[in-house]
Order: structure tokens, then sequence, then C-alpha cells
């Protein structure tokens, strides 16, 4: 827990939304001249939004407060019942990783060894879930070793043991595994634990041409074509690829018309473990260093030797923000996961964990009910929001905004956060409105299930905290973001003294 929290919590003081954002005043275009709303006409109008097609066979969630020491609720809709928050849950991911990590918190890769005379030595590889660690990363760690006196490894333990339990979140559909956005999260990441795949039409009457990215350190991954290339102008079958839970083989399906542009898909490397150690092996060598017996340990046991190697990740203000600005899965599970296995500083490396997903979901949740978040009906089986066994009422996402905003860490988290018509997945919404720039906040979308929350700065009323979470809509999510701008618009043409 970070100092002094609990003492400001009982101070929270006003804070201008539009101070905190920096960048929130800086555009104001002309189309102010909305029609004024006073707030005891707000609720008349949200609900019959909320209450028509197509949100009324939906279900549906909005909490709407002014922000600050005495905070009012402008409006409560279902604020006490529970949602599946998609990707809304990464702002209790990641208030928490700023309370219990802190800012400046790095995630760090190390290599311990103790090379003889001849500098021959066992080497074992530790990664504590660094989701951006890349090739070049690798390439690093190798040649501090050579300059360390490493000339021979005769064992290259892989240790991937810090994230215990499930890589692939169980509660994860299949069909969401196989592609980038769902990658594993393990403790040794690589390259984001995926790989693209370029689809391209060839001659008429032959299969497309399936281009890796680039050269996996393992081996590409086994393919099945099954595809077919089509005259120009002739009806196709749209592509598919999968792959079956027992094997590696992806099997492409479908065709492509002749002269058409060639398409690229994002998959998930399901062997991550498996690539890190080639890679770490073809990197040892780059650097004349001689590579024995290489073996992958999932299991913890005590760290002997001294650290020969280091790299560190960007900090955790950093990693936040590509979790919230970008949206990012891999970042949101990598701090989700981190918080499970040190419970911010609580627990030590080696000690007991039974799942780092279950962990994180209990060390997020004593995060937040630290800072005075009612968490108790809350059910978290990710950092993400890509699980929907997730549960979240709109009152926990209100109450984390409204406490981050006198947070030690609350700068950072709201430097997270995406700005409509500006940055992150924010940045092609609400353009050209009276709120470009004037809300900052976190956006989700799942099938069926759709949410945008943070702050929101009405031209002519106080700083407003909110969130608006729609659940089993059979329609699709561009139309259901749509009906959310027009809400927050109407919020926008509050005014005082009415």
């Amino acid at each position: 827990m970070v100092e002094g929290v609990m003492p400001v919590l009982r101070q929270v003081r006003r804070v201008s939304i539009v101070l905190g954002f920096g960048l929130l005043g800086s555009i104001l275009p002309s189309s102010l001249a909305l029609a004024a709303l006073c707030p005891a006409q707000l609720a008349t109008q949200l609900n019959a939004a909320l209450d028509q097609a197509p949100l009324d066979t939906a279900y549906t969630g909005m909490m709407l407060q002014t922000q600050g020491q005495n905070p009012r609720t402008i409006y409560d809709r279902n604020g006490d019942r529970l949602f599946t928050p998609a990707s809304n849950i990464k702002l209790l991911t990641t208030a928490a990783a700023a309370h219990q990590l802190g800012g400046y918190y790095r995630l760090r890769t190390s290599v311990y060894g103790s090379p003889n005379a001849e500098g021959i030595a066992a080497l074992r590889v530790v990664g504590r879930g660094d989701p951006s660690f890349s090739t070049a990363q690798v390439d690093n760690l190798a040649q501090q070793l050579a300059q360390a006196g490493v000339r021979q490894v005769s064992r290259l333990v892989i240790d991937d043991s810090y994230f215990p339990g499930f890589a692939t979140n169980p509660t994860w559909e299949w069909e969401d595994a196989q592609w980038a956005y769902a990658a594993p999260v393990n403790s040794l990441i690589l390259n984001r634990n995926a790989i693209a795949l370029q689809v391209a039409p060839t001659q008429v009457g032959n299969p497309l041409s399936l281009t890796w990215s680039q050269l996996l350190p393992a081996g590409p991954l086994p393919l099945a074509n099954d595809t077919a290339t089509v005259a120009a102008g002739a009806t196709v079958n749209s592509l598919t690829l999968w792959r079956t839970g027992g094997t590696p083989t992806l099997r492409v399906t479908g065709q492509m018309a002749q002269g058409s542009s060639p398409q690229t898909f994002n998959l998930a490397v399901l062997d991550p473990a498996q690539q890190f150690a080639a890679a770490m092996e073809q990197a040892l060598r780059r650097q004349s260093i001689a590579v024995g017996q290489t073996v992958i340990n999932q299991n913890s046991v005590p760290i002997a030797g001294e650290e020969l190697a280091a790299v560190e990740s960007p900090e955790v203000r950093d990693l936040m923000r590509v979790a919230n600005r970008d949206s990012d899965n891999l970042y949101a599970e990598a701090l989700f996961k981190t918080m499970g296995v040190t419970a911010g500083g609580n627990i030590t490396e080696g000690d007991d964990v039974a799942e780092a997903s279950q962990a994180g979901g209990e060390a997020v949740k004593a995060a937040l009910a630290e800072l005075g978040v009612d968490t108790a009906a809350l059910r978290l089986r990710d950092g993400s929001g890509l699980s929907r066994h997730n549960l979240v009422s709109p009152d926990a996402l209100v109450e984390t905004l409204q406490v981050m905003t006198a947070h030690p860490q609350g700068q950072f988290f709201r430097e997270s956060l995406a700005i409509a018509g500006q940055s992150g997945t924010l940045s092609n919404r609400l353009r050209g409105t009276v709120l470009e720039g004037r809300l900052q906040g976190k956006s989700g979308a799942l099938t069926g299930n759709v949410s945008l929350s943070g702050y929101l700065q009405p031209p002519s009323y106080e700083p407003l905290v909110f969130t608006i979470v729609i659940n089993h809509s059979n329609q699709h999510a561009s139309l259901l973001r749509r009906k959310i701008d027009d809400m927050v618009l109407l919020v926008a043409q509050l005014r005082e003294g009415c």
C-alpha cells in the first residue's frame, strides 16, 4: 500500500478535470451552441434513451456523479447491479497497480549463475512477466553474459514459474485464445507471444500464399492450407483460421479473388516458453557462447548464484498507459498477475501462489478495498476484461475513478486514459463535438457488451465521473458505441443554475 493514502481519502478534494487532463481545454469546437439542460431534466431524457429500441431489450447500467469531496449522484440506473464490464475492468487493474506497485515499479528479467575460471556456467533465466520483452532484450542479456565472462553454458534453465498456473486464462473463450489479443501471459513473454500471418492470392486454382511475418525461434507453426485462389469478381468463401485444442497445427480455409489485397492475421503463440528457450539459445550462440542442455522449468525453486545479466521493463506508469489508452490485454494481464504474485510487496518471490490470475483478482480487490471501494460483490477473473466471468458494478467503477482523483499515484492513472477525439481507443470517438478533448476514459467491448467510463467536463457544468455499461445486446458494437456517445453528449448539455 502507498503510504498516506487512507488519510487522503478522508479529505478528497475537488480536482478540476481540466487541470488534470492538461489537454482537455485546448480544443473547444464552436459546436457549443447546444441546448441547455437542467439537472432535473436529465434523468427523464436518459431513461428515454435507455428504454427505447435497441437498448430496451439489453441490460443497462449507468452512474453519473459530480467529482469532488462530496460527490452528488446525478443519475443512477442499476448502479449496484453486476455487469460484465469488458475492458472497463482495466480501470480496476491499473488503479490497483498504481496503488500497490506504484508508478515507478519495473518488471525485471534476470539471468543467474556462477561461471568457473574457464567461463563455464549453469545459467538460470528468470522471467517476471515483462510484456514489452522482445528479441532485442534477449540479445541484450546474451551480450551482458559475454561481458561477464561466460564462454560456455553447461545447462540453460528457462524459468517460467513466476506466474504459476495457466498462461492462457481458462475463463477465456477458445475462439479468442487463437488470436494475438488473447495471447498467453507467462513469465517469459517474447515479442508479445504473437505472430502475424499474411494471406494472399496466387494463380487461379492454386492455394493462397501463407507467409509468416517472422520466423519463430523454435520453428514455424505447422500449417494446413485448405484454401484456393478464384477468379477476380467471383464470389468467395470467407477466410477462416483455427486450431483444435490438441494440436498446434493452424488450419486455413476459404478463398480470395486473384488480384485482391493481402490480409494479415495476428495470432497467439501457444508455446511461449519453448519459443523463449530457442531464442535464448540462438542469442547465446550469436555471442559465440556454446550451449549444452536446455530445460524449461515451471516449478518455483529458490534462486541460486549471482545475477549476471538483467533487463528491466518500462515503469508501471508506462505499462498502465499502454493497457488503458490502447486497451492492451497483454499489458493489463501482466500487471494483474504481477499483483497476484507480489501483493504489493507482501509476498516474497518463491512463496506459494497456486494460480497467478486467481491471486491477481484477490490482490486487486484487496487494493481497491484499501482505497475505500466496495468490492464485496465483485468477481474478477482476469485483468483485461476478456473473461465473461467478470462481474463489476457501475458503483465500483465510479468509486474507483473518484478515489484516484486524490490518490498520490492518481496523475499516472489519469494520464493512462484515452482522450476523446485525440488519443488511444477514443481517438475516433466524439471528434468534432463539444466533448473532443473533454472526456478522458476507458472503452470496452465484447460481443453484446459495450462500456465507457471515465471523467467528463461539460462546458457549462462542474466535472463529472461516469460509467455506462450495456450487456446482453443483440446489436453490433458500433451501434452501441454510438448510443453511448449520444448519452454522454446529452450529459454535456448540463448547465449550472437551473
